[in-house]
């Protein structure tokens, strides 16, 4: 309904600061039904899977989210913007093909300052319910994906403090193993992926890469 008004505040530095410094101090079911006010019933996102497997163990890219008081962290990604137009209307135009895939690209390289690489979706998660934001039901599309310089070009690039977060949303962003993800607080959707999805999609490859 006032999506207009979001990215109103996005487009404006110091707006987008100051509305997620206050933005945090809502109680959950607050924030929740402000979003639905400011958003749509659902969510459509977009999120991002990089893990460079160079390394033991494995570490997966994550994110900190400051508007986010309990689950900060996360791994990267971002909404599906509203069609321009009115949906009450006929219309003839479509989207294109990668356009979940083209939203992904354009929220990491917006936030994060990354290019990277789709190779193929993992999962489609329906969530009815976020503990974190109570409000539009989420319906999230987890890609794996990879930097299109490589994963040691980024750690190089965040070692030197040349690559950082563009966004006041990310406090920053962090390569963690995978064996230490439950040492820190991560956002409830993200964390059910990693801990049960990712081992099981991982486990399903691997029996067909050796069938």
């Amino acid at each position: 309904m006032f999506a207009w008004l979001a990215r109103l505040i996005e487009r404006h530095p110091i707006l987008h600061r100051s509305s997620l410094l206050v933005w945090r101090w809502f109680p959950p079911r607050v924030a929740g039904f402000l979003k639905g006010i400011l958003a749509r019933n659902w969510l459509v996102g977009a999120v991002a899977v990089m893990i460079d497997e160079d390394t033991s163990p494995p570490e997966v890219l994550l994110v900190e989210h400051t508007y986010r008081p309990k689950g900060a962290w996360g791994l990267p990604g971002g909404a599906l913007e509203s069609i321009s137009g009115d949906p009450r209307r006929p219309r003839n135009d479509a989207s294109p093909d990668d356009v979940l895939e083209a939203t992904l690209r354009r929220e990491v390289w917006e936030e994060l300052g990354i290019d990277i690489t789709v190779f193929r979706l993992l999962r489609v998660d329906a969530i009815p319910y976020v503990v974190e934001e109570p409000g539009p039901y989420r319906l999230d599309f987890y890609y794996r994906c990879a930097p299109q310089d490589g994963f040691a070009k980024l750690r190089e690039g965040l070692s030197s403090g040349q690559i950082k977060p563009r966004s006041p949303e990310i406090g920053q962003m962090r390569f963690i193993p995978l064996t230490h993800l439950r040492n820190y607080d991560l956002f409830s959707a993200d964390a059910r992926f990693l801990h049960e999805d990712l081992p099981r999609l991982e486990s399903a490859l691997a029996m067909r890469a050796n069938n």
